[in-house]
C-alpha cells in the first residue's frame, strides 16, 4: 500500500541536507590556511615551509597535498581566503555621514578593521612574493589579478560613497593609500610604543583631521 513517504513505505533521503554538509569547508583545510598565515607572520614568506604549516595545523604533509596540491596553490588559497573575509566584512557596509568629515571618519573605521589586522601583512607578503617571482605559474598570476580586482572594486565603491562618484581618481587613491598606510603603521608602532588608548585616539584624530583638511583644500583651492 502506498504511503505518504513513498511507494516503498520508507521516507525519502534528505539529499539537500547531505549537499549542505558537502558544501561546508573541511575543517582540515581551514586549519591549514590559518597555520599558513600564522607561519608567514612569524617566519616570513620564504621560511614558511609546508612541513612547518602541517606541523602547526596538527596535520600531515599529505593533507596539504590533498587539499592544495602544492605550496604555490596553498599560498594562493590563503590570499583568496583573506580576500573573502575582507569582502564579506565590507560588501554590505556603506560609508555614512552628512558631512565630508563624517564620511572620511566612517571610511577609516571600515578600512582600518582590515588593514590594521596582522593577517593583512601576511596577505601582502604573499602577493608581493608571488607577483614578483618569475616561477609563479600563469594560472596563479591570473588568479591573483582577479582577486586584486575584486578587492579593488569594493574599495572604489567605498571611496565613491565618501568623496562622490565624480571625485578625482588621484585624490581618491591618495586617500585610500593614506588610510591603509596609517592603519598598517599602527601595528608596527606597537613594537616601539605599547598601545595606550588615549594616545592612540589622539593620533588617529590628528591624522583624520589632516585628511579632511587636505580634501577641503583640494575642493576649494
Amino acid at each position: 500500500m502506498e504511503t505518504v513517504e513513498g511507494v516503498t513505505g520508507q521516507a525519502p533521503k534528505d539529499r539537500s541536507r547531505r549537499r549542505r554538509r558537502a558544501a561546508k569547508e573541511p575543517a582540515g583545510r581551514t586549519q591549514i590556511l590559518d597555520a599558513a598565515v600564522a607561519c608567514i607572520l612569524e617566519l616570513g614568506f620564504y621560511r614558511t615551509s609546508t612541513n612547518e604549516i602541517a606541523r602547526r595545523a596538527n596535520l600531515s604533509w599529505g593533507a596539504i597535498q590533498y587539499y592544495f596540491g602544492s605550496r604555490e596553490a596553498l599560498m594562493l588559497a590563503a590570499v583568496e581566503e583573506l580576500n573573502r573575509r575582507f569582502i564579506d566584512a565590507i560588501a554590505q557596509r556603506h560609508v555614512e555621514g552628512d558631512t565630508l568629515e563624517e564620511r572620511i571618519h566612517c571610511l577609516y573605521d571600515l578600512l582600518a578593521q582590515y588593514y590594521s589586522e596582522p593577517s593583512f601583512l601576511a596577505r601582502l607578503q604573499i602577493l608581493l612574493n608571488l607577483e614578483h617571482d618569475p616561477d609563479t605559474s600563469p594560472d596563479v598570476a591570473a588568479s591573483l589579478r582577479k582577486q586584486t580586482e575584486r578587492v579593488a572594486g569594493e574599495i572604489k565603491r567605498l571611496l565613491a560613497e565618501t568623496l562622490g562618484a565624480d571625485a578625482d581618481p588621484t585624490r581618491a587613491s591618495a586617500l585610500f593609500h593614506a588610510i591603509r598606510g596609517f592603519a598598517m603603521s599602527q601595528q608596527l608602532a606597537e613594537s616601539v610604543y605599547p598601545r595606550v588608548a588615549e594616545r592612540e585616539a589622539q593620533t588617529r584624530a590628528w591624522f583624520l583631521a589632516g585628511l579632511v583638511a587636505a580634501e577641503k583644500r583640494a575642493r576649494n583651492p
